[in-house]
């Protein structure tokens, strides 16, 4: 039992890494004379400039729906040429069978014989590319997933309670010159306070949220105004009516905040009130309730 895990944790290890099949390219690797590297390169040369080309043409299928025929036309006489020029670096491989043929099936074909061979040519220079490609997808595949593993029981929990607050419109208790007492959403006025509503002075300011009908309620974020005065958003608290007249507190604030997130026991209301009960100014950035 004990031979077979280690025999799992190095196949784990060997997929992901890479580590024996890039020795073994490197230990197989031969060197090729210079005219054999020219050849190669010419090839890969060509083949890009007929799949450029193809590009540039798509979609294309055999001169129909209006593309160019000669489409079809200049991708196989380019593959013809760097099928020549890699046959002299491997001679052994067996050409395609249909050299005369300008369908696109023959170039299919030698599409596919020509990109071989390259393959073929880069595994004999001991090309190790591939193969650390797949070392960095696998092994960049497998940290995103145990990230996303780890994050998943939150991302599902705001997945199933999503935020009602940025369509839900608001009543301020009041409004300072230049913000209005009511509205929907975040946007501040032009000027320069990040703060979406401003009340005046009062003895208990508040900002009243109607999501239009009962659902329930278990967390509220509110972020605070950013540039001063966060003070005066302390203590907050958080109630919620299902019918804008009678109130029930379900968290409150009480030391200064940036970012508050506020999580409860599921509750009943259509009103959600942000409330300080002390004489005081109010001012947020923006607030979430799901």
């Amino acid at each position: 039992m004990k031979t077979m895990g280690v025999a799992s944790v190095s196949s784990v290890r060997e997929w992901l890494w890479r580590t024996a099949a890039i020795g073994r390219a490197r230990a197989d690797a031969r060197p090729l004379d210079a005219e054999a590297t020219a050849c190669g390169e010419r090839a890969r040369t060509l083949v890009g400039l007929a799949e450029r080309n193809l590009a540039e043409s798509e979609p294309w299928t055999n001169g129909e729906q209006g593309t160019p025929e000669t489409a079809v036309g200049v991708a196989l006489a380019l593959y013809r040429d760097a099928e020549r020029e890699v046959r002299r670096v491997l001679p052994e491989a067996t050409p395609t069978d249909r050299a005369s043929d300008d369908s696109r099936e023959a170039l299919d074909a030698i599409r596919t014989f020509v990109q071989m061979q390259l393959e073929e040519i880069a595994r004999l220079q001991g090309d190790v590319d591939p193969l650390l490609a797949q070392r960095f997808v696998r092994t960049g595949g497998l940290l995103v997933a145990l990230v996303l593993a780890a994050l998943s029981p939150r991302l599902a929990w705001f997945v199933v309670h999503p935020d009602r607050a940025p369509g839900a419109p608001w009543i301020a208790s009041s409004a300072e010159v230049g913000y209005v007492s009511s509205g929907r959403g975040f946007a501040p006025p032009d000027f320069k306070i990040p703060a979406f509503f401003h009340t005046t002075e009062q003895p208990s300011p508040s900002i009243t949220f109607d999501l239009d009908r009962i659902v329930d309620v278990r967390a509220v974020t509110v972020v605070n105004r950013g540039d001063c005065c966060g003070d005066r958003a302390v203590p907050l608290l958080v109630e919620v009516s299902e019918n804008n007249l009678s109130w029930r507190e379900v968290t409150r604030r009480t030391t200064d905040f940036r970012r508050w997130e506020a999580r409860f026991a599921p509750t009943s209301a259509r009103w959600v009130r942000l409330r300080v009960p002390r004489p005081t100014r109010l001012h947020l950035e923006s607030v979430a309730i799901r």
